[in-house]
């Protein structure tokens, strides 16, 4: 029987001002997409999940192709994007593409805009629960089973060093980063042990009207 989860079990990130830096936290890139749920199970095949729980397989096909030709089951958290893991005009044709659902039109998307999925956690590995388990654990076992392609990319993080993190995430325009404890669970819900620090720029350009995604963690 498959271990049943869903977008309301999604881990959430609490809102921090400032960035800091500490052994005991891993620091990734806040990309600004859809938040998504990967399953892939034998009972049910290849599911892409969104954080309101709507199914994205119809509008991104690339990416379950993707995601069914891998071996074994599993279920990934993750965030989609297009075009790039930034930026305005991404998060727009993200937008578009998950609009984008007839038979006739999805082709055409597809080769204009392709998708591709950034890969940051493992919560189920061949029918074994992994959410117990401390998250650089997870991290280890989707990294070992993990394949980089066109489509299908692993989220890398930095160990300790969140402020630099920071500043590189400035420096390079995006969203802002996710600060993880390294012991931390995956627990439904918000959680101190999930960080997020938003770069203020970032945000300034969002709420004059250009688009950053309210659906990440």
């Amino acid at each position: 029987m498959p271990i049943l989860i869903d977008s309301r079990d999604l881990m959430l990130a609490t809102l921090r001002r400032r960035a800091f830096s500490d052994k005991d936290w891993l620091f990734q890139w806040k990309y600004d997409g859809y938040r998504c749920l990967v399953k892939k199970q034998r009972e049910r095949g290849v599911e892409l999940v969104s954080r309101e729980g709507k199914s994205l397989n119809r509008s991104f096909p690339e990416v379950v192709a993707a995601v069914a030709a891998l071996p074994g089951d599993f279920v990934w958290d993750s965030e989609l994007a297009v075009g790039g893991a930034r930026g305005e005009e991404a998060f727009a044709q993200l937008q578009q593409r998950a609009r984008t659902n007839s038979p006739k039109s999805v082709p055409a998307a597809v080769r204009r805009c392709p998708a591709r999925i950034f890969v940051f956690d493992m919560l189920v590995s061949e029918g074994v629960d992994l959410r117990g388990k401390p998250l650089v654990e997870r991290k280890e076992m989707l990294r070992d089973s993990f394949e980089d392609t066109s489509t299908l990319v692993y989220v890398t993080d930095v160990e300790g060093v969140g402020e630099l993190a920071f500043e590189q995430a400035q420096l390079h325009d995006f969203e802002g980063i996710v600060a993880k404890r390294k012991a931390s669970t995956y627990v439904r819900g918000r959680s101190l042990n999930w960080i997020k620090v938003k770069n203020g720029s970032y945000t300034r350009r969002a709420a004059l009207g250009f688009g950053a995604s309210a659906k990440g963690g």
